[in-house]
């Protein structure tokens, strides 16, 4: 396996060791499992179809997978990840041509130092409560938060994260305000930085900087030796994280339909549109 395969292979099975711990039901299909939180519908990353062994089965029969066992549910979304990359590849056009958007994520894993220093000794680390208003203000000025219930209901799902799997959250302030925050999710010797978000009047002053390297580092210090996070691969951050000394190891593809009317600005169902997710994409999906 080449060092970029393990990197995802290693990513993906953190992601999924979350995801079971997190879900509601876990649902056993011909080819893989589909993982439901009832408890959250409205959060699609935590309601998906995911596919471990794709054999020959066109798109076709995926998408009627999906169908059922997330409408059975009555989720409106329809969202679904291929465990292997060459599944992926030979599925994306299809998945594209039947309205679903491709979901494109870099992952990169900590390698390196930062280009330069930053002051990690203004960043917090708090308890959710404290962390609360701030995400659900972020969550309520995002694109896609459609209504206020959505705003709570999926910041309510970042203190399952805390209660479930242990999330930690770093906050930075300025002039007493919270002015952003991430998450650190830790499982044995391997990290994620994850929902990384400063409002936007704050943003430009090296916060989110500070705040990311606080938990990679409080990561390391909980005994993770490999830290990473994931990246819109059609967008900037990527190259923002590479100064922080996160190295891009991997690239992946996830299929992603978003009810009518609904999804982020800007988003299409042409191959080449972005994002991928963790257990606590900023978005729902």
């Amino acid at each position: 396996m080449s060092d970029r395969a393990d990197d995802l292979a290693r990513a993906r099975a953190f992601d999924r060791r979350l995801t079971e711990r997190l879900s509601t039901d876990v649902v056993p299909f011909d080819g893989g499992v589909a993982y439901l939180d009832r408890d959250f519908p409205r959060r699609f990353a935590a309601n998906f179809l995911w596919v471990d062994d794709a054999g020959t089965a066109p798109v076709e029969h995926w998408i009627r997978e999906a169908d059922r066992i997330l409408g059975g549910d009555g989720l409106r979304h329809r969202k679904v990840v291929f465990h292997e990359p060459t599944a992926t590849e030979r599925m994306a056009f299809g998945f594209a041509e039947h309205g679903y958007v491709l979901d494109r994520g870099v992952l990169m894993v900590q390698r390196d130092e930062p280009e330069r220093v930053h002051d990690v000794a203004r960043v917090e680390e708090i308890a959710f409560e404290e962390a609360r208003p701030l995400i659900e203000e972020a969550t309520r000025r995002a694109p896609w938060a459609t209504d206020d219930e959505t705003a709570r209901m999926l910041t309510d799902y970042r203190g399952k994260l805390a209660r479930t799997i242990g999330a930690r959250f770093f906050m930075a302030r300025i002039d007493g305000r919270p002015a952003g925050c991430c998450e650190l999710y830790v499982d044995g010797d391997e990290a994620q930085v994850e929902s990384v978000d400063t409002l936007q009047e704050f943003r430009g002053r090296g916060l989110a900087s500070a705040f990311v390297l606080r938990a990679a580092a409080e990561g390391r210090a909980a005994g993770a030796e490999w830290v990473h996070l994931w990246a819109d691969a059609d967008d900037w951050p990527q190259q923002w994280y590479a100064r922080l000394g996160f190295r891009e190891a991997a690239r992946a593809v996830d299929f992603m339909r978003w009810p009518e009317g609904e999804g982020p600005t800007g988003k299409t169902t042409l191959i080449g549109t972005p994002r991928s997710t963790g257990p606590a994409a900023k978005s729902p999906a």
